[in-house]
Order: C-alpha cells, then sequence, then structure tokens
C-alpha cells in the first residue's frame, strides 16, 4: 500500500493547487502562478546547493529514493516469514546446497544476498558479521538520501525568498525610476497597479520554494526514513534466520523466533512512540 499511497498523495496534491489557481468567475487559472523563470531559480539553486554539499555520488542517491517510493511495495512481515520458513524446510530436507537453485526464485533482494552468503561462508559468525557489514551499507546509503531530501526542504524557501527579493529590487530600481519620469503625466494608479503586479510576480519564487520544500521534498524524506526502518526489521530477520539455518536450527524454531522478533521490536518501537 505504500506506492499507493504516494501516488494517492501527489494526484490528491494537484487536485487541491489546481482547485486552488483556477478562477471560478473568469473560469481559467490565474497565469501569475505560472512563471518558469520562478521555477527555475528554485529548482536551480537549490540542486546547485546540493551539489556543492555533497559529493556526486551521494547525489545521485536522489534518483534511486524516489524510484523506491514509486515503484516498491513493501512485503508483510509474515509473507517473508512464511518464504523463510519454506527455506529452511528446504534446507533441512534436501541440504544447503539446494538452496541454491531457488535463488532466482527470491523476491526480496537481501534475502537472495544473504543466502548466497549462506552458501560461501563456513563460519556462521563469519557470515554474521559480512551480513551486518552489509546492512549498515545499505542503511548509510538510506540515510544519506534522507538527509539530501531534508537539506532540500530548507534550501528551497530560502532560493525562494532570494528570487523574491531579487524581483522586489528589480521592480523598485525599474518601474519607480520610469513612473517618476512620467509623474507629470501618468496617473497615480497605473503606477500603484504596476507595482503590486510586480509584486505578485515576485513573491511567486516563495510560493513555489515553500510548495516544493513541503509538499515534495519533506515528505519524499519521511516516505523514505519509513520504508528504511521497515527494511531494517525485515533485514535484521533475515540476518537472524540465515545464520539459524547455517547452523542447521529446524525450520519450526527458526519461525518461532522471527515472530517472536517481530513481537519484541514492535513492543520496542511502542514504547519509543509513548
Amino acid at each position: 500500500m505504500s506506492r499507493l499511497a504516494s501516488f494517492l498523495g501527489i494526484a490528491l496534491a494537484i487536485l487541491l493547487l489546481s482547485a486552488s489557481m483556477f478562477d471560478q468567475e473568469q473560469q481559467q487559472f490565474i497565469h501569475a502562478f505560472f512563471n518558469w523563470q520562478a521555477l527555475l531559480l528554485v529548482l536551480g539553486g537549490t540542486f546547485a546547493a546540493v551539489l556543492i554539499n555533497y559529493p556526486l555520488n551521494q547525489v545521485w542517491s536522489i534518483f534511486p529514493g524516489v524510484y523506491k517510493i514509486f515503484s516498491r511495495e513493501s512485503r508483510s512481515d509474515e509473507d517473508l516469514i512464511n518464504e523463510i520458513f519454506d527455506l529452511a524446510m528446504l534446507s533441512k530436507r534436501k541440504g544447503q546446497l539446494a538452496v541454491e537453485n531457488h535463488l532466482e526464485n527470491v523476491d526480496d533482494n537481501f534475502l537472495r544476498i544473504a543466502l548466497n552468503e549462506m552458501l560461501l561462508y563456513q563460519d556462521k559468525e563469519k557470515l554474521r558479521s559480512a551480513l551486518q557489514t552489509r546492512l549498515m551499507t545499505t542503511r548509510l546509503q538510506e540515510l544519506n538520501s534522507q538527509e539530501v531530501f531534508i537539506n532540500m526542504a530548507s534550501y528551497s524557501p530560502a532560493f525562494g525568498m532570494m528570487g523574491t527579493v531579487m524581483g522586489l529590487i528589480i521592480m523598485m530600481t525599474t518601474e519607480v525610476n520610469v513612473d517618476l519620469n512620467s509623474l507629470a503625466t501618468s496617473p497615480t494608479n497605473d503606477m500603484l497597479s504596476g507595482l503590486l503586479h510586480g509584486m505578485g510576480l515576485a513573491l511567486v519564487t516563495t510560493f513555489y520554494g515553500v510548495l516544493l520544500a513541503n509538499m515534495l521534498f519533506l515528505p519524499i524524506a519521511g516516505k523514505l526514513k519509513v520504508l528504511s526502518e521497515q527494511d531494517l526489521l525485515r533485514n535484521e530477520m533475515i540476518i537472524h534466520a540465515v545464520v539459524a539455518m547455517k547452523a542447521n536450527e529446524p525450520a519450526l524454531l527458526i519461525k518461532e523466533q522471527l515472530m517472536s522478533f517481530v513481537h519484541e521490536k514492535t513492543q520496542q518501537r511502542l514504547g519509543e512512540l509513548v
């Protein structure tokens, strides 16, 4: 349901924005909200700041993060436990080498890697250490991706405000000078109308900055955090199960241990929230 929630959120955001920008009397969208220069300043400035702040390989983590949110559906813990139980039964009946023939049918990437590592390592403690190292590396990459989006959410309003200040400076140094020269022949209302119109355009960059921060960057960072915590729990389950399979523990015992593990982690999480 995670992917569906992401698409529903995007659709609802577009619907609300469209309704807010639509003029019912004129039956058309308010053109003041659409300014490609303002959007370019906010997006370009945000990405430029990210490039300055982070190495290039961490900047590229933006794209896997977005792909993860909109393309991957999280599996339930029960489905994962049942799959591990079946693999443990197979390993117990036919030996651990029989698992190798079923690796291509395993959908979970970390589980597939862990089972492959199980066939390579003879010592279960070395296997546990290797899988823990891989888990920490994956976790670090996910945290880096979250950090990039959080910082993008802080950069975009700042560049939006900068664009507003730039627009006000341009407006005040051009329109006011022109209007002062033609004050004797031009009505004051025209000058005031021009100033208000220019101020409206200047404020569009702030609008874009706040919009991108609160409707795109921060929600993406939040969803990545949720998915990362789910992956952490499942990957810890996988490590525990694979090490137990390496030790030739009974499949039913492994299943019970995993269910207890999920229950314990859930209680821990509830305790942190309370």
